[in-house]
């Protein structure tokens, strides 16, 4: 498959919603009553202050990542100097394809070509294990000392890449 990474424009938000909902609440991360799904539906809100990238293939869009920094309205735990991303979301039907690999990998890329950042940080929930094996063999170490709490009991992990 060929996958096209690029920056996403307005027309593209009403698909990047669908994927982003429907790849987290399919794989049973988030449910009507969690309020993380209107965050994960607020896509116009977050592009104000980050940037979106999109992952095509065949002219199709097949899922998407926020990248911020240190201080935006999407950031929970990038310090100054460090990138940091968000919402990865792939189409559920087409996972495990390598689409999640390679836009994680654009923002690895961004970070790089960034003389003012030394690191890349995300925070994921504790049962995201594919996800946690996708970053950690991307490099990625986990950082406990980092993690973000959610309320009282629950805490979203948190994993950096130094460059």
């Amino acid at each position: 498959m060929d996958i096209n990474i690029r920056s996403a424009d307005r027309n593209d938000f009403a698909e990047i919603r669908r994927i982003t909902v429907a790849a987290y609440s399919d794989a049973g991360y988030i449910d009507d009553e969690y309020a993380y799904n209107h965050i994960l539906a607020a896509i116009e809100e977050g592009y104000s202050g980050s940037s979106l990238l999109v992952a095509e293939s065949a002219g199709k869009i097949m899922g998407s990542v926020f990248v911020t920094r240190a201080g935006g309205d999407f950031s929970d735990v990038a310090h100054d100097g460090e990138l940091e991303f968000r919402m990865l979301a792939v189409e559920p039907g087409e996972q495990h394809k390598g689409i999640g690999h390679a836009l994680v990998a654009a923002v690895i890329e961004r970070a790089r070509m960034d003389p003012d950042v030394s690191a890349v940080v995300l925070t994921i929930a504790p049962n995201m294990d594919g996800q946690h094996k996708l970053y950690e063999s991307m490099d990625f170490v986990r950082v406990p000392a980092r993690n973000f709490l959610l309320s009282d009991t629950f805490a979203l992990h948190v994993y950096k890449l130094t460059l």
